[in-house]
C-alpha cells in the first residue's frame, strides 16, 4: 500500500516537471522570436539613370517623442450641425494648426499618429469633441495627415480632462508622433509634460 501512494506521487511530479521544461522552452522560443523593437536602416538610394522625378522619402518609422499643442475651439460650433458659421470656425482651426504645423519642429514632416484630447466637464462630451477635431479638421491638412495610400492618417480621440487655468473647455490638445523619413532625424528633447 505505501508503494502505492508513492508512485502516484512520482507521477504527479514527473507531471509537474513535463510542465516547467515544456514552459521554459516555449519562453525560449518566443524570446529568440522577438526583435527587440529593433530598426531596420533603410537601404541606401541607389543611382537612376538620367532620371529627374525626385526620389520618395523612405519612411523609417514613427518618432517614439511628439510634439505636443493646443488648439482653441468653439465647442458648439466644432461638434454642431452644418451652417456657414460653422465652416468658418473649421476654417479658422485649420489655420491654428496650420501655423503650428509652420513652425520649425514640424515643418516639413508628415504625422504617423495623431492623438485628439478634447477637454469637457464629462469625459463622452470631450471624446466627442476631440472626434469631430480628428474627422473635420485632419483631412483638410493635406499631406501632413495623410497616408501614402492616401488614407487618414492613424489617429485616435480622448478626453482631455475637466477644464482648468490654461486649458479651457473646447481646447483640443493634440499629441503629434511624426514619421520618421529620409533626412529626419527623431525629434530632439523630451515633450513638455503638460502642454
Amino acid at each position: 500500500m505505501a508503494g502505492g501512494k508513492g508512485r502516484g506521487a512520482q507521477v504527479v511530479g514527473l507531471v509537474g516537471w513535463i510542465f516547467a521544461d515544456t514552459l521554459l522552452v516555449l519562453v525560449v522560443i518566443f524570446l529568440a522570436t522577438q526583435t527587440g523593437g529593433a530598426v531596420q536602416k533603410p537601404p541606401a538610394p541607389r543611382a537612376t539613370p538620367t532620371t529627374t522625378a525626385t526620389p520618395k522619402p523612405v519612411t523609417r518609422g514613427v518618432d517614439s517623442g511628439f510634439v505636443c499643442f493646443r488648439v482653441t475651439t468653439n465647442p458648439a460650433l466644432l461638434t454642431g450641425s452644418p451652417s456657414p458659421q460653422r465652416d468658418e470656425h473649421l476654417k479658422a482651426i485649420e489655420r491654428q494648426v496650420g501655423d503650428r504645423l509652420a513652425q520649425p519642429d514640424l515643418k516639413g514632416r508628415r504625422a504617423g499618429v495623431v492623438l485628439s484630447f478634447g477637454v469637457a466637464e464629462q469625459p463622452q462630451v470631450g471624446v466627442a469633441r476631440a472626434n469631430a477635431f480628428n474627422a473635420e479638421i485632419l483631412p483638410r491638412l493635406g499631406a501632413f495627415a495623410t497616408r501614402d495610400d492616401h488614407g487618414p492618417v492613424a489617429n485616435r480621440a480622448f478626453w482631455g480632462g475637466n477644464p482648468k487655468a490654461g486649458k479651457s473647455d473646447g481646447v483640443i490638445t493634440v499629441n503629434v508622433y511624426p514619421l520618421l523619413e529620409t533626412g529626419q532625424e527623431p525629434l530632439a528633447g523630451p515633450p513638455p509634460e503638460d502642454c
